[in-house]
């Protein structure tokens, strides 16, 4: 029988994307969505990383202003000295001469240098591992001070280190770290889901202990070959679990274990029915640990295949993230 392959392993987007790419930029910019008035493409924090040949990573808007920034930024580089842009989409004069998006709304967007020797590449490298936000403050004049956790790096306008933190009025604005997730289980909907979820930005692990299924969960960020009973190690915990086996009592065995761990939001796919039966299925005082933060079904029904059910299965996902992240802000 001919083996049909997994899909190529789809590209990192999200702050994956623009980790990627600047760890392959030695001369690089970042643009930071600083502050906005009505309507914007982007929220605060958002990340932009260009050189000189312009857009590397990343997305402050719809298309629509990357020309203005690319020709700052080949400023900021041959200037080595941070600029801040501010674009207001809802004038009359922008929408002639400007953008021409009629959006409505204002952004001020902060173009730092990032040389080789950046603090602030150190300090978004280490976001990469971390489950809390960093803490990003910029000066009016582009010097800024990261914190995450106990560490804190700072840097002057030109994106050099220095000592001192940084005094300023401007907000302090949260990066937030890759979201992660865990699969308890590979099925048929599994090579699309990571895919799609990689497109997003999430870093997803997967146990899958099964020869037949585990080959779908081959492009997953790490796989563990354990049985159902009890979880893997994890260096840095998931926001999400999907118990996804397809089959009960590994389905039984996955919740068994999760009940006793932190992770916030658990999923079981299935219908309703099953969902209750696996509840039934535990002792009392794990049914109660488990209900608070356990959903299923997972996601609205989108349709019958293993495409339309990664569609469904992802958006949840990506609904608890904006969720999760909105409390943390």
């Amino acid at each position: 029988m001919r083996m049909h392959p997994n899909p190529p392993a789809a590209p990192r987007g999200g702050l994956r994307g623009v980790l990627d790419a600047l760890a392959a930029t030695p001369q690089a910019v970042l643009g930071v969505l600083v502050a906005r008035a009505g309507p914007s493409y982007r929220k605060p924090g958002a990340l932009l990383l260009l050189d000189g040949d312009g857009v590397r990573a990343g997305a402050l808007s719809g298309g629509c202003l990357d020309a203005e920034l690319e020709d700052a930024a080949r400023g900021v580089l041959a200037r080595a000295h941070a600029v801040f842009v501010a674009v207001d989409t809802g004038s009359a004069d922008d929408l002639l001469f400007g953008s021409g998006s009629g959006c409505g709304g204002a952004v001020r967007i902060a173009l730092l240098p990032l040389p080789a020797d950046a603090p602030l590449r150190v300090a978004l490298r280490a976001l990469t591992d971390s489950a809390t936000a960093l803490q990003l403050t910029l000066a009016e004049d582009g010097a800024g001070t990261a914190i995450l956790g106990a560490a804190r790096w700072s840097w002057d306008a030109a994106g050099h280190a220095m000592h001192a933190d940084v005094q300023t009025s401007l907000p302090v604005l949260p990066i937030h770290p890759p979201a992660r997730a865990l699969l308890l289980g590979a099925g048929p909907e599994t090579p699309a889901l990571l895919s799609m979820l990689h497109v997003l930005g999430w870093w997803v692990e997967v146990q899958e202990h099964r020869g037949r299924w585990a080959p779908r969960a081959a492009d997953a960020d790490r796989l563990h070959a354990q049985p159902p009973g009890s979880l893997p190690p994890l260096a840095t915990p998931p926001l999400a679990a999907l118990v996804m086996t397809h089959h009960f009592e590994h389905d039984r065995a996955h919740l068994a274990a999760l009940a006793a761990s932190a992770i916030p939001h658990y999923g079981v796919i299935g219908p309703a029915v099953r969902r209750d039966a696996l509840l039934d299925a535990l002792p009392h005082d794990l049914r109660e640990r488990l209900a608070p933060r356990l959903t299923g079904p997972v996601g609205p029904r989108l349709g019958d295949g293993p495409e339309a059910i990664a569609l469904a299965l992802a958006g949840a996902l990506q609904q608890w993230r904006m969720a999760h992240e909105a409390v943390h802000d």
